[in-house]
């Protein structure tokens, strides 16, 4: 089997490269393909995943993941994404009967993806280690909740010391992913990800 990841920036693409190997089977490829913001993604997408259906039959083993941050409005978005697979001819999970096969599946980042990484608290603290746990205080337990979600990523590391002149959304993927531990991420649309994942398998 091989996955193609599509992605809406380079820093999920960053995040995936060290959590895949701890999601996905050892006898599973993969490729990221990171786009230039949501707008890039949306605009190239009906594209890509019409070549997919092309490939398909010739390609059994292809399986493709768009993953997209939801930012205010999930459902919305959800439906936007399904629509557009749907019009390229592939069925998600989402849209595949019980006994049909699906190739495809559509998943968000609740807010952002940086909610993954303050669903694992241990890992932020792992990697940034004068980040102490009153960093964390007044944060809502379920990550999914903050509407600010790399703004509040950013001031608990600010408070810990990092980053005071500018923010590294890329470089917080790549110090905090090797840290995260998938089975006690607090992120619902974490687990959500890693359960589609598993299903897809």
């Amino acid at each position: 089997m091989h996955i193609e990841f599509l992605l809406e920036e380079e820093s999920a693409e960053a995040a995936l490269h060290v959590l895949l190997p701890k999601l996905l089977a050892p006898d599973v490829t993969y490729q990221c393909y990171p786009h230039r913001g949501k707008t890039d993604l949306l605009q190239r997408l009906p594209g890509r995943l019409k070549n997919y259906a092309r490939r398909l039959p010739q390609e059994p083993g292809l399986r493709v993941v768009i993953l997209m941050d939801a930012d205010t409005d999930c459902r919305r978005r959800k439906a936007e994404l399904e629509k557009i697979v749907a019009e390229a001819g592939l069925l998600t999970k989402t849209t595949a009967g019980s006994e049909q096969p699906y190739h495809t599946i559509t998943r968000l980042a609740m807010q952002e993806l940086e909610a993954w990484f303050l669903g694992d608290r241990e890992a932020i603290q792992a990697a940034y280690p004068r980040v102490r746990p009153q960093h964390f205080s007044g944060l809502p337990h379920d990550p999914d909740t903050i509407a600010d979600t790399w703004e509040t990523l950013w001031r608990v590391l600010q408070e810990g010391g990092y980053y005071r002149t500018g923010k590294a959304k890329i470089e917080w993927a790549e110090t905090i992913a090797p840290h995260l531990n998938p089975e006690r991420n607090m992120s619902a649309s974490f687990q959500y990800f890693r359960q589609g994942l598993a299903q897809l398998q």
